[in-house]
């Protein structure tokens, strides 16, 4: 955007005009239609200047967020969040990493928003505006009725991206910024309203259970228990009585006054069943009927109970393949199947990783009392690295990196005592030769570290701003079209 819509931008908030120049009856008039525009759209907007200072909000983000226009305008971000207006802010991201970011928000109206800021760079490069849209999801979900009640769980202005109680990570929930991760979370908020099985699929650590706990948060039995069971983590011998319940006196140790399970804790809420690929062949017959019929019967008991709670499984295994080898009852596959949502690993979407190393930083900054800097190969080497543990081995590095760490600044040495391999030394650019020698062998590096540091050429192109065919003519003409 030019420099001088900024400049009437700035003026509709109230501010001098940089230049100084006459508002002229055309300015004037585009302003006015400005602002219809942004008034007359069910989303909400917010402009801000570079320095997250802002400049203009339309009527719809009063309504969706509780805020009115005279409490924003004209002030930054920084301010907002210290007068606790705002909680967290898409906005000082947006101008903090300088890409698009989506956050999740709830509001201290009830409402619940998926926030995107979008960066705005004049001719030059510099940042000059960033462009936020609020989109109401409690309308889209169809939850007209509950308008008058968080539909996250939690405090106003609390975001998935920064809020650490809806996810099994420690400190962190979601960064949402890649296009399967977007996937995810519609999806997630889609079925959330309905009450069908999900079938939450995906290796160890990616966050099953924080997606999990949104479809929970987001769907009409929210105000319920949400009751989460690791089936891997319990000796199989207590699993079905931890599952359905037992009788007093149904077995040796048991409580004299027998002992509700988790279906029925989980009463009008959701039940979480983690890692439901570790179930033996007997307890999957129990669990189908109980999922069949909606009804269980403690160990050693005579009646049954009613359930009424909503399913949701999560696995790191191969279901399809375990049912092929006889390891796992087809029907009860087909009926936790009915919704899946496969999350990707952290290597598919190694563009969030730094996003995820800043907030992993910030929090541990936080628990700690200490304040720890990451030397610029470190980042990029961490960004480079495959994560077979995904999110949550990234954190627990991130965390060994700070402990271990004796001065403020994080190197390769510290690298190493975890296990990971320290960065290469930096090859000396070549000197000798002509300028365009120089300049095709200082090209010939820079996209060979591009290539090792990106799993795709579609990444690999994004990173250095060019398309693919040019990245890969590139690569040909310096015989890397292998790499």
């Amino acid at each position: 955007m030019p420099r001088q819509a900024v400049r009437k931008i700035r003026h509709t908030a109230g501010e001098q005009s940089e230049s100084r120049l006459p508002v002229t009856d055309e300015a004037l008039n585009i302003n006015e239609h400005l602002d219809a525009l942004l008034n007359a759209s069910f989303d909400g907007f917010v402009v801000t200047d570079a320095e997250a200072r802002v400049l203009k909000i339309n009527k719809a983000y009063t309504r969706i967020t509780g805020i009115r226009e005279e409490e924003m305008l004209g002030h930054s971000m920084v301010d907002l969040l210290r007068r606790g207006l705002v909680r967290h802010s898409v906005t000082l991201e947006v101008v903090k990493h300088r890409i698009p970011i989506t956050m999740l928000h709830s509001y201290r109206t009830g409402n619940i928003a998926l926030v995107t800021g979008t960066p705005v760079f004049d001719q030059g490069g510099a940042l000059c505006l960033v462009i936020v849209n609020v989109r109401d999801i409690t309308q889209l979900n169809g939850l007209r009725e509950r308008l008058g009640q968080p539909v996250v769980a939690g405090q106003e202005n609390e975001s998935i991206f920064l809020r650490p109680e809806l996810a099994d990570l420690p400190a962190f929930g979601m960064v949402v910024h890649s296009e399967q991760m977007k996937r995810c979370l519609w999806s997630a908020l889609r079925v959330a309203k309905y009450d069908s099985p999900v079938l939450v699929l995906g290796e160890s650590g990616v966050g099953k259970g924080c997606f999990a706990r949104l479809i929970h948060d987001a769907s009409p039995r929210r105000d319920g228990p949400f009751i989460h069971l690791n089936c891997g983590s319990i000796p199989e011998t207590l699993v079905e009585s931890e599952l359905f319940g037992y009788e007093r006196g149904a077995f040796t140790g048991a409580l004299a006054s027998g002992k509700p399970g988790q279906f029925e804790l989980a009463q009008n809420g959701t039940i979480f069943l983690d890692e439901v690929g570790e179930l033996s062949l007997s307890l999957q017959v129990k669990l189908l009927d109980v999922i069949e019929e909606k009804l269980v019967r403690r160990v050693g008991g005579n009646h049954s109970i009613a359930i009424n709670a909503r399913l949701i499984a999560a696995t790191n295994r191969d279901l399809e393949a375990m049912v092929g080898a006889g390891k796992f009852r087809e029907d009860l596959f087909f009926r936790l199947n009915v919704v899946p949502l496969k999350i990707p690993p952290l290597r598919e979407r190694q563009e969030e990783v730094p996003l995820l190393i800043n907030a992993f930083m910030e929090s541990l900054a936080k628990r700690y009392g200490t304040r720890k800097r990451l030397q610029p190969r470190v980042l990029a080497t961490l960004t480079r690295y495959q994560y077979p543990g995904n999110v949550r081995e990234l954190e627990n590095i991130l965390e060994r990196l700070v402990i271990l760490s004796e001065s403020d600044t994080i190197d390769d040495r510290h690298l190493t005592l975890c296990g990971l391999p320290a960065t290469r030394p930096v090859v000396p650019i070549r000197r000798e030769g002509s300028l365009r020698q120089i300049v095709d062998a200082f090209e010939a590096r820079v996209l060979r570290e591009a290539v090792e540091s990106a799993p795709t050429l579609r990444q690999v192109a994004s990173r250095l701003e060019i398309s693919v065919p040019t990245l890969w003519r590139k690569l040909k003409r310096h015989g890397l079209q292998t790499v």
